[in-house]
């Protein structure tokens, strides 16, 4: 069972993926309505039907090309200077950019809404700092378990927010509703997102060591005592209350034993992380994995309001639905990892995700369209917990916010090209965004399993007691 101390961080890291993701996820459902449908007079209703979807996917591209620029360096921030300050800021920036957003909503804008996804996602960096929190905070045993319990929070979190916003933007519930309400209640989900980092996420000494031990000397202010071990009463980022001092002590017991010392190993660049041979194999599989999965969640709302002509709250009732899925596997990960390995369990994420997104394809009307989005969303699940798990476990203890960073990078990088790509084909034809899903899900099959001839050993770190995180 984990320590007190960790359980109630990540209580807290719990909520903040939970409310971020509910933020990001809430005017998800609206998207596709407020691009396609003419009547609903966000775009001049002279734009082509073929041009609407390309449109569409440069909104919602820009969000992750954003991230992409914004994930790597706020966690090598969060590496140096703390997880929390920097956490506080990027939640500020993205629900700033959020408000940008709704106001372009508001006044039928394009320019203006392009450039509040864009900010919103630069400033977006809540997912790899609050992985980096899990990861410092995490003993051998509980790491896999913790790391479940992040996608669980974004799960639920994309329960809340599609139907949220669903209901939000139709007038038909209430009159006064449009698509600029989920906007501006996004905005509002990471302002109190902010205010629940701030006042319940105190993250302890042992974790800001962690983060600081590359660039200590015994020189520097981090002092270290006769044995190696930093002193306690230097290290302290936040608060250090005697239960976070007795995990510091429990923490500093074990290091003699741990692979690597991170406080001789210097702080390599992004591109030197990036070319990590043992690290880029995940960056390239992530890659495909994050592709097939943005076409997923990015195209069958779109595919829905193309040939069924459905509402928002009705893809706001899909994405609830599917959530449920979402949810199970994340908390079935642990044990069937410990049976099939966590090579294993991402081979059948992998497998569930593609046969799920290509049957979409198959059911004419829209009650059997739930068997295969659930067995997609099972899929999903476990696609990111094993992703992360793989870039996690194969970086060092004093790089988990850079190397993460850099992974949450490459999944908003495959999202900006699912979505710019996949606008494209679906402008040409509604179902071809589902076979290029199915392909990138297909690659990541082939990958693992190559992986794994080439490193018999893979994801076996995961959950060992010999684990250095």
């Amino acid at each position: 069972m984990p320590m007190p101390q960790e359980r109630k961080l990540m209580i807290a890291v719990f909520m903040t993926v939970l409310f971020g993701f509910a933020g990001f996820s809430l005017p998800y459902p609206v998207f596709g309505p407020m691009f396609l449908k003419p009547e609903l007079g966000f775009l001049d209703p002279s734009i082509p039907a073929e041009y609407r979807p390309f449109l569409l996917g440069i909104a919602i591209a820009l969000y992750p090309v954003g991230q992409f620029i914004g994930a790597p360096w706020l966690g090598r921030w969060s590496d140096r200077i703390g997880r929390r300050p920097v956490l506080l800021g990027s939640l500020a920036g993205a629900a700033g950019g959020y408000l940008v957003t709704a106001l372009g909503v508001a006044i039928a804008s394009l320019p203006l809404l392009l450039a509040g996804r864009f900010v919103s996602g630069l400033c977006e960096g809540n997912m790899a700092i609050a992985q980096s929190i899990t990861s410092d905070i995490s003993t051998p045993e509980t790491k896999v378990r913790n790391f479940g319990l992040i996608t669980v929070a974004i799960n639920i979190g994309w329960i809340i927010g599609p139907l949220l916003g669903g209901f939000l933007s139709d007038p038909a519930i209430y009159d006064g509703f449009n698509v600029s309400w989920p906007f501006f209640f996004a905005a509002g989900m990471f302002g109190f997102n902010l205010l629940v980092v701030f006042f319940t996420l105190r993250i302890p000494g042992y974790a800001s060591r962690r983060g600081k031990a590359a660039a200590s000397s015994p020189g520097n202010d981090a002092r270290e005592t006769a044995s190696g071990q930093v002193a306690l009463d230097e290290v302290t980022l936040d608060e250090v209350t005697l239960g976070e001092a007795a995990r510091a002590v429990e923490l500093s017991a074990t290091a003699e034993t741990a692979p690597e010392d991170t406080h001789d190993l210097p702080v390599r660049t992004v591109w030197q992380t990036v070319r990590d041979k043992t690290l880029l194999p995940g960056f390239v599989i992530s890659f495909f994995s994050y592709v097939a999965v943005y076409i997923f969640f990015a195209f069958f709302g779109v595919y829905l309001v193309q040939n069924h002509d459905v509402s928002s709250s009705f893809l706001g009732m899909c994405s609830a639905i599917i959530s449920i899925p979402l949810i199970a596997a994340g908390l079935l990960v642990e044990p069937v990892r410990k049976r099939i390995g966590l090579a294993g369990v991402s081979t059948v994420a992998h497998l569930f995700l593609g046969v799920g997104i290509i049957t979409f394809l198959l059911p004419d009307g829209l009650v059997w369209i739930f068997v295969p989005m659930c067995l997609a969303a099972f899929g999903i699940a476990w696609c990111e917990v094993t992703t992360s798990l793989f870039i996690s476990d194969a970086a060092g203890a004093h790089e988990q916010g850079q190397a993460l960073g850099i992974y949450r990078s490459v999944h908003v990088m495959a999202e900006a090209v699912a979505v710019l790509v996949g606008g494209l084909l679906s402008g040409q034809s509604p179902q071809s965004p589902f076979f290029m899903g199915f392909v990138a899900a297909m690659i990541c099959v082939a990958g693992i399993m190559a992986w794994k001839r080439a490193m018999p050993d893979l994801g076996k770190r995961a959950g060992s007691t010999g684990a250095a995180h």
